[in-house]
């Protein structure tokens, strides 16, 4: 029988509150980073301060570095995406789970507004928002969106499974070469959300919302498959244990040999 966790208990420990916390602060960090790496700082001819590879690197490495940082308080989802997930998956509690998703997004904007405030005027373009690219539909970014997180959050779960005893930098690395990757091929069609605090934050500040449904619904979609997918298919299973035979003497042999030794 499953049974569902709603967590109403853990909210009264300080252990509860330091991880909800966590996930602020991490996303904070996180978005700080991100909106800081897109800014075009005016230049010339595409108006970019880094290509995709470059953008990637620096939002895959800021992801793994924060994700190290506070993992070990709250799990470092940093994404909606991954929260809904583990709360499908009955990893965490569902108030655990809504007090995240809250934190994260209200980190997001404090981030996005801390470039915002630190940026000369004149340099303060988009700060990353994601939207469609030139001639992309809204369901082809909404289907890359929702394909791109299915990899990322599937990648979390197998990468986090206990029994692959994966080291915790690792573990991290390992998220943030997928993010890395996701960026590289999403950039030029939807800006690469694949998390819906990473789009939220930048469309608060700027006030700039064109399709933003895609960076909700194909995150929160692509997550929740993932998690099916990895449970019900493809989790790491049991090894099985060599079976120990074990082989008994002979009647009396001790006897046999005690008699032996006295002669």
């Amino acid at each position: 029988m499953v049974t569902i966790d709603i967590g109403l208990d853990d909210i009264k420990t300080f252990k509860f509150w330091r991880a909800v916390l966590a996930e602020g602060l991490g996303c904070m960090f996180f978005l700080l980073c991100v909106t800081c790496v897109a800014l075009s700082w005016g230049n010339a001819p595409d108006n970019t301060s880094a290509n995709n590879v470059e953008i990637g690197i620096g939002i895959g490495l800021s992801i793994a570095s924060i994700a190290q940082a506070f993992g070990h308080v709250s799990g470092g989802h940093l994404n909606p995406a991954v929260t809904f997930a583990m709360m499908l998956s009955l990893k965490i509690s569902v108030v655990k789970g809504l007090l995240y998703i809250a934190a994260q997004l209200v980190g997001g904007i404090v981030g996005s507004a801390l470039t915002y405030a630190c940026t000369p005027k004149k340099y303060r373009d988009n700060l990353g928002v994601t939207a469609p690219g030139p001639e992309v539909t809204a369901g082809q970014g909404f289907g890359l969106e929702l394909l791109f997180t299915f990899l990322l959050v599937f990648t979390v779960f197998s990468i986090t499974d206990p029994k692959k005893k994966v080291e915790p930098y690792g573990t991290t690395l390992g998220i943030g070469v997928v993010i890395w990757v996701a960026h590289v091929c999403l950039i030029p069609f939807t800006g690469c959300g694949i998390n819906p605090t990473r789009s939220f934050g930048p469309a608060v500040v700027m006030d700039s919302w064109r399709d933003h449904w895609i960076y909700w619904v194909g995150p929160l979609l692509g997550g929740a498959l993932a998690a099916l997918f990895y449970h019900m298919l493809f989790f790491v299973e049991e090894e099985e244990k060599p079976q120990v035979k074990y082989v008994r003497d002979a009647p009396n042999s001790a006897t046999n040999k005690s008699e032996e030794n006295n002669v």
